[in-house]
């Protein structure tokens, strides 16, 4: 049974040690994109699914309706390969790609061209890495058969409000945070949005924000290791997550503390990966299992990401007439 806390990572890691999804080998400069915005500014608020844990929205694509998973570990935005074979997606001119995750093998393949749209907002001749996401989504359980990486996310805002199971979309210039928000200021490394942790007593480790991945926080293993996690007489059990290279089985630690803005989380559980061989993998995962209690707001291109507590709001009812 694969373990909820996975994390469904880019065309890698899905389960609570996903992880980005690097392109190697990729020769030809990828395209700018031209999100068009209908009125200019955002989209509607988009219902997330029940069950939760990750933006989850719906989306077409060369006018197909699937599902999509908004994803900050994604290095570029990928599309299950059945699906692009039966839309008869153009190829694009690039060579072979290798793809990988954070742990498993590399994945072989190919990018093509698509049509992205979304209520109010339409993102024309994206390029996206064809990949067996159909795999992913079944050994998870969450159906969706493309993920919106870092190249669309650093051209405008993701919000989402967790408590509220909705997301949408923002132009850069159109948004504006909640005034009792905290800012978390992200530093870039290769476009990745990284974020600084303290795990107990160890020294600050820089870790990837990862919307793409349920868990709370996922290390490698030499991260987990510097970080005392591993140390003789620590408690350590077994869990799942799911790659391109197909099920594999982690460790899972109990972080006495874990702080980062201003937060403390703790007895926060901790899952630990083998990075995948030769893989530009980061050392850890931030999870959208962090933000659950929060409105999330991610800027990329502004290197910040903002946290508000998600209020009700009261309407008045009207006075009745006569």
């Amino acid at each position: 049974m694969i373990s909820r806390r996975g994390l469904l990572s880019r065309l890698g890691l899905l389960g609570a040690a996903g992880g980005a999804l690097f392109l190697v080998r990729d020769r030809l400069p990828w395209p700018p994109l031209e999100p068009r915005f209908a009125n200019g500014r955002d989209t509607p608020w988009q219902p997330l699914p029940a069950r939760g844990g990750l933006i989850d929205i719906a989306v077409t694509v060369n006018g197909a309706p699937i599902r999509a998973v908004v994803d900050s570990g994604a290095q570029f935005s990928a599309v299950d390969r059945a699906l692009a074979q039966r839309l008869e997606l153009p190829r694009t001119v690039a060579a072979p790609i290798l793809a990988y995750g954070v742990s498993g093998g590399p994945s072989l393949t190919h990018t093509v061209r698509l049509d992205l749209a979304l209520p109010g907002l339409h993102i024309p001749r994206l390029r996206a890495a064809a990949l067996d996401l159909a795999a992913i989504s079944a050994a998870t359980g969450r159906d969706f058969q493309l993920l919106i990486g870092r190249d669309v996310l650093r051209h405008l805002v993701v919000e989402a409000d967790f408590p509220r199971a909705r997301a949408r979309f923002l132009a850069r210039h159109a948004h504006r945070p909640p005034r009792d928000a905290i800012q978390v200021p992200l530093r870039l490394k290769g476009g990745a949005p990284m974020v600084a942790v303290h795990i107990e007593d160890a020294p600050p480790l820089d870790v990837l924000v990862d919307t793409g991945a349920s868990g709370v926080l996922a290390l490698s293993a030499p991260a987990a290791e510097d970080a005392g996690l591993l140390a003789p007489g620590r408690r350590v059990s077994s869990a799942h997550s799911v790659s391109l290279g197909g099920l594999s089985l982690d460790r899972m630690v109990t972080a006495r503390t874990v702080r980062l803005a201003g937060m403390t989380l703790r007895d926060a559980e901790v899952q630990v990966y083998t990075p995948a061989a030769n893989a530009p993998a980061p050392a850890g995962l931030l999870g959208t299992g962090l933000f659950r209690q929060f409105r999330l707001s991610l800027d990329l291109a502004g290197q910040r990401m903002f946290l508000a507590r998600s209020r009700l709001i009261i309407v008045p009812m009207p006075e009745p007439l006569g």
